[in-house]
């Protein structure tokens, strides 16, 4: 009786812990082998013949178990390694990469990008990598991230290291390959198994890297989602060039204080603010607002001198070219001032704080990209360079830095998924560059065709990763996570606002070229009481 009562007993229990323990991630393992499986890492060497571009392989220089993830984990923890790959020249620097690999993998992996002239480690740890508020981040969700410093080590807006060839095609996009090919193999060696996603986050020159893979390898990624990219790496960098060339001009008669920047923006935003249906600071509807432009500076002609009228005029005008750039690229868009951006907020200003001081970031990344990546030539002075007397420098540059290719022929018979995204209030990188892109994937494909694996946003107030309109969160890598997985496009998605005094407030992402319009009625903090109108 009593060897009955207990087998009626033990056997549930059995059963309850055999369940449990089947129950576990795959890849979970007890605490003492985690640490021993992480730190079996360091040291690794994996052979040039592993990484599909020419390198001397790559070596695990660290392999360092940590215990916790980001704010709101699940995750019992990750792997995180570090390491080098090795140049061919012997004179160029080595890739440095992070890679982590969470104990509960999703079977996923997410390459994050960098920014400016790079030269930093990408960790892949940024809790801000396509989410909304309050939720996990990418890793604390399962998914294996990394990045890289994208082949030198330097300040950012330090170009030097592009007068070594390896160097700089390694910035260009060729890190971007070498080290995914190296996340694959730490990646085989810790699980052993192969990732079923593989999915591209960049933004700003991450942005361009972003869509770099997608022109130069468009079958080795899943999705990818590109915020604000600068695309048009080498015209940009021109037209940054002529813009701080004629702002600086005659002692900086044209200069813009920070007085008559307020001015402009105030004039534009009484303009152009209701034009959505609703005032409240945010310029949404941008197609109406360029329409009152005239209007904009024939105001600002009886406040403003006529050299700082022309130099917003100029600012926010076209560059166009006496020749074509890669893929047959002509003209580069202006700025969008006159439709609702500060230009010159914070530490981003384009007209600095000095109209004899030309330090401001814009200019000086322009500067360096000509310098030592048309140029390249350390002692030459951008102040006097024209774009018609350096042709066949510009154009080889601009076809190995920029991203303006239109065929993504591949990475749509392959599956691909691309979510697009820029703010209309960027303050270094033109939204517009990002709308002649898509109209010219809309030229190429047909927008029925294009819809299929291509989503493009264009965010009301929405800056450089941050503006004092509105600094926008969403859940964009679950939106692309889905869309790859269970072939559902992106519908209905909402933008959070980060910013203190709006923090919260609410408004919906809207395809291009519809825009958010307020219904009426109803809190205007809310995406609820919106409608994506068409202009």
């Amino acid at each position: 009786m009593k060897s009955k009562l207990k087998t009626l007993i033990l056997f549930p229990l059995l059963s309850f812990v055999f369940l449990l323990v089947c129950s576990l991630d795959s890849n979970e393992v007890y605490t003492q082998d985690r640490e021993s499986v992480c730190s079996n890492l360091k040291g690794v060497s994996i052979p040039a013949s592993r990484i599909g571009l020419p390198t001397n392989g790559a070596t695990v220089q660290s392999a360092t178990f940590v215990w916790k993830t980001g704010k709101y984990s699940k995750n019992r923890g990750f792997c995180m390694v570090l390491g080098t790959i090795h140049p061919v020249d012997k004179n160029a620097p080595d890739i440095h990469f992070q890679v982590n690999l969470p104990t509960n993998w999703n079977h996923k992996l997410l390459q994050v990008g960098g920014g400016a002239f790079d030269g930093v480690l990408v960790t892949g740890l940024g809790a801000s990598i396509g989410k909304p508020l309050a939720s996990p981040d990418a890793l604390s969700k399962g998914y294996v991230t990394f990045g890289s410093d994208s082949g030198h080590q330097g300040k950012s807006l330090d170009g030097s290291f592009a007068l070594n060839d390896e160097a700089l095609a390694n910035f260009a996009s060729d890190q971007l390959k070498k080290t995914k090919d190296v996340a694959l193999e730490l990646v085989g060696a810790r699980y052993r198994s192969k990732p079923s996603q593989v999915y591209f986050f960049g933004r700003s020159n991450g942005g361009r890297e972003a869509l770099k893979v997608v022109q130069r390898f468009p079958e080795e990624y899943d999705g990818v989602i590109v915020l604000y990219p600068a695309l048009n790496w080498v015209s940009k960098a021109i037209k940054d060039n002529q813009n701080a060339n004629a702002l600086y001009a005659n002692n900086g008669a044209a200069w813009i204080s920070p007085a008559e920047n307020r001015l402009i923006n105030e004039t534009v935003l009484n303009a152009c603010d209701s034009l959505d249906g609703v005032a409240d600071g945010i310029v949404s509807h941008i197609t109406a607002c360029a329409k009152k432009s005239n209007h904009i500076l024939t105001f600002l002609s009886k406040h403003l001198s006529k050299e700082k009228v022309d130099i917003i005029k100029f600012f926010n005008s076209p560059l166009r070219f006496n020749y074509p750039l890669a893929n047959g690229l002509t003209v580069t868009p202006g700025y969008s001032q006159l439709q609702g951006a500060n230009i010159s907020e914070s530490r981003l200003s384009q007209y600095g704080t000095s109209p004899l001081k030309r330090k401001n970031f814009v200019s000086r990344l322009g500067d360096g990209v000509i310098k030592y990546m048309v140029v390249r030539d350390k002692d030459f002075n951008p102040v006097h360079f024209n774009p018609d007397q350096w042709k066949a420098q510009v154009v080889k540059a601009s076809q190995l830095l920029d991203a303006t290719d239109p065929n993504l022929s591949k990475f749509k018979a392959s599956g691909g998924k691309l979510i697009l995204l820029h703010g209309t209030a960027d303050q270094i990188v033109t939204p517009y560059s990002s709308v002649d892109y898509y109209n010219k994937l809309v030229d190429k494909f047909g927008k029925s065709s294009l819809d299929q694996f291509v989503q493009f946003y264009l965010v009301p107030g929405y800056g450089h990763r941050r503006s004092e309109t509105f600094t926008m969160r969403a859940d964009l890598l679950g939106a692309l996570d889905t869309w790859v997985v269970d072939g559902k496009r992106p519908v209905n998605l909402v933008a959070q606002d980060q910013n203190a005094d709006t923090f919260g407030r609410t408004r919906p992402l809207c395809e291009y070229p519809t825009y958010p319009k307020y219904k009426g009625k109803g809190n205007v903090n809310s995406a609820v009481n919106f409608t994506c109108a068409t202009p």
